[in-house]
């Protein structure tokens, strides 16, 4: 084999791995903020593993465009508001649809759809599709979100959950993340 063969070979294959490294981030995102039944919490920390120190979080209808929480301290204190039985979201069950990656070097986005139910407490549970873009970079310990948003979609109000779910305690009083100039 050539050398510029054998060079194109390993772009591709490295380009391969990392767009089912960046798949599996998110898969994880996912996955750590599933909870709600069979004893497991809903929006669980592990999360924030997968993002950047410097990582912003943006929702469209909670954040102004630049204005969602970035950083770690940031980005905790607004998790902290929703996670677990006790808080205000216990019902949670979230995937993604229909990813798809763009990798230049040493960064990525990867547009997807996300399907999830959610029960905020007192209210019905939602059925909603939205569309996700998600900023990646390469860091020593594999690709983690640097930007995180959520664009907005459809929903669609549900019956009752059924299923393993957790009885729920009363809801601790918590105070949510709000943007500071500065």
């Amino acid at each position: 084999m050539a050398d510029a063969d054998y060079a194109a070979l390993e772009a591709r294959v490295r380009e391969l791995e990392d767009v089912r490294e960046i798949n599996e981030v998110f898969r994880k995102w996912h996955y750590a903020c599933t909870g709600g039944f069979n004893g497991k919490q809903a929006g669980r920390m592990e999360a924030l593993d997968v993002l950047t120190e410097d990582a912003t979080i943006e929702v469209l209808g909670l954040h102004e465009p630049g204005k969602g929480p970035k950083g770690r301290e940031q980005y905790t204190e607004y998790w902290d508001f929703y996670y677990g039985d006790a808080g205000p979201l216990p019902y949670v069950f979230q995937c993604s649809l229909d990813q798809g990656v763009t990798v230049t070097g040493d960064t990525a986005v990867q547009e997807s759809v996300m399907m999830g139910i959610f029960q905020m407490r007192g209210g019905p549970a939602r059925f909603s599709l939205s569309q996700r873009t998600n900023y990646y970079v390469r860091t020593p310990q594999g690709w983690k979100i640097n930007k995180t948003t959520s664009q907005g979609g459809l929903g669609h109000t549900m019956g009752d959950l059924t299923g393993m779910l957790n009885a729920l305690p009363e809801q601790e009083s918590r105070t949510p993340w709000t943007y500071k100039e500065g």
